[in-house]
């Protein structure tokens, strides 16, 4: 892929993840104000509710930080790198003839 494409993906993604992040509040918020309502009718609040929630953040945050090394071309160190460096050729021998 271009540079230019992964700009562009990465901007759309990073602004698709404020606007997650945004609905994360706003439900965490509403999770908190409709807290004692859930007490009163007998239904406990699940984590579940809440990781559930989260999963598509991280997903999406995942994918704009690779997208934004992608535009960087933030070097991969040599141990993760699927290519290993070839080693320098030895000197040819030479004849003491």
């Amino acid at each position: 892929m271009s540079t230019i494409l992964h700009l562009l993906l990465a901007l759309a993604l990073t602004l698709f993840l404020v606007c997650q992040g945004r609905a994360l509040l706003a439900v965490v918020r509403l999770r908190r104000a409709h807290a004692p309502d859930r007490r009163t009718r007998g239904r406990r609040a699940r984590h579940s509710e809440l990781l559930w929630t989260i999963i598509p953040v991280l997903v999406v945050l995942f994918l704009a930080a690779r997208s934004w090394l992608a535009v960087f071309d933030i070097e991969r160190p040599a141990v993760a790198s699927v290519v290993a460096p070839r080693a320098a050729a030895a000197p040819a021998p030479t004849s003491l003839r």
